[in-house]
């Protein structure tokens, strides 16, 4: 089964800020190699020549402008991370660009930096160098930690790129944490294999690093989804029996849900399903009266939990607030980000309000399949709606404090978009 696998700006942009940080520090490292070669080792013998000096600043100038690329590359691309997050904006070929340039240029810098350490080692000696564990162990401190860093800005890097291009695939379902730790230790291999072949130390620093990084990715594990069509079989056998006892109960006015005023607990939200077309609304006063019935007699109705209860208790939670102590305006800002990146609900969400009407647009929703055959339940559909709908409707009833109806719902194939209308009613118009 193939699926899109969710794009989390949050993680990505971690991602590229710590590798970008990790890039300056290998920058200031080299820096303090660099002092340790033309400060500490004259006075251990060390003769000045034009022939190893030339060749050192070379290298040394290459490694500067390699790091100072990777970071400048890795800035911007964090920026376009950034601004894809606030703008929901998809990243082009640009970042893309700038992403692969950041990890070349930081490859490069330890590829340069190994004609350095063999400058160092072997080129000196021939110049006066006198070896002293003085000078070799500082030296040697420094150059592990820069190398530890490269790989880091390296590795970070190069999952910010893979995470960013997954999630913008249709791809088969994937252990994003295992491939993770599979890129990390394959590499982290190859890089020893090649240290033991070329008698790098370079390459097997490198090789550790990569290696500890992907056996801590090994032991990350997120939380458990179920697949789509677990969601859809569990769920569509509840909305069928539902359907069918409002059809043999003959309800056939327009559903309303009510706000947290209509209850004695306020943290209750019901659907209120009139007998009759243009059936009038339930007083605060007669709702609370009636509350534990199911069935009400005056005015004539019923008073439903709707299927999207649990729902808005799972997006309550994940918000870490509930709905009746927030706004529309507040809601519109940060559901966005619940249903994207906290819970995976679907791949993009925005909600468009104007005067007294709602609308939502979801995209690529784990809901999809299960509102398109709720279509083929009427008594549920043009009612309560599914447990999606119905969820954004409980949740609005208690942002806006108002009863809520469900005016339109559309779906577009081509998008695998779900549509849904809302109006919110006044105070006129909930009495009537």
């Amino acid at each position: 089964m193939k699926i899109q696998m969710p794009f989390r700006p949050s993680i990505v942009l971690a991602l590229l800020l710590v590798g970008m940080v990790v890039n300056a520090l290998s920058l200031f490292l080299f820096v303090q190699i660099d002092h340790v070669v033309h400060s500490d080792l004259y006075r251990y013998g060390l003769q000045f020549n034009y022939e190893w000096a030339g060749q050192y600043w070379t290298y040394s100038w290459l490694i500067i402008g390699s790091l100072t690329i990777s970071v400048i590359a890795t800035g911007i691309s964090a920026l376009s991370v950034a601004y894809a997050r606030t703008h929901r904006a998809s990243l082009g070929l640009v970042c893309y660009l700038f992403l692969v340039a950041g990890i070349a240029a930081t490859i490069l810098s330890a590829l340069l930096f190994t004609r350095i350490d063999y400058i160092v080692h072997n080129d000196l000696y021939r110049y006066g160098l006198q070896f002293s564990y003085e000078w070799a162990s500082k030296y040697w401190t420094y150059a592990g930690l820069l190398l530890g860093l490269i790989g880091l800005a390296s590795a970070t890097t190069a999952v910010s790129t893979a995470l960013i291009f997954l999630g913008a695939q249709t791809i088969v379902t994937i252990d994003r944490t295992k491939l993770i730790s599979s890129i990390l230790i394959s590499t982290g291999v190859t890089a020893l294999t090649l240290s033991i072949v070329y008698t790098s130390s370079i390459l097997a620093f490198m090789g550790l690093g990569l290696i500890f990084w992907g056996a801590i990715f090994t032991y990350i594990r997120g939380e458990e989804y179920s697949k789509r069509i677990l969601l859809d079989a569990t769920t569509l056998s509840t909305l069928s029996t539902l359907n069918q006892a409002i059809q043999k109960l003959d309800y056939k006015g327009k559903t309303t849900y009510l706000p947290p005023r209509y209850f004695a607990d306020p943290e209750t939200v019901r659907a209120y399903v009139p007998k009759h077309n243009n059936g009038e609304l339930p007083t605060p006063e007669q709702t609370q009266k009636q509350e534990p019935q199911l069935i009400l007699g005056n005015p004539d109705g019923i008073l439903l939990e709707p299927p999207g209860t649990q729902l808005l208790k799972l997006l309550e939670k994940a918000l870490g607030t509930s709905f009746v102590r927030i706004d529309l305006k507040y809601l519109e800002q940060k559901l966005p980000k619940t249903f994207i990146e906290d819970l995976e609900i679907s791949r993009n969400l925005q909600i468009e309000s104007e005067n007294n009407k709602i609308r939502v647009t979801i995209e690529d929703s784990i809901y999809y399949n299960l509102h398109r055959e709720t279509r083929k339940l009427p008594g549920i559909y043009n009612t309560l709606g599914c447990p999606l709908s119905s969820a954004l409707a409980c949740a609005l009833a208690k942002a806006t404090g108002k009863p809520i109806t469900i005016e339109n719902q559309q779906i577009d194939e081509e998008t695998k978009s779900i549509i849904i209308e809302y109006r919110v009613l006044e105070e006129g118009q909930a009495e009537q």
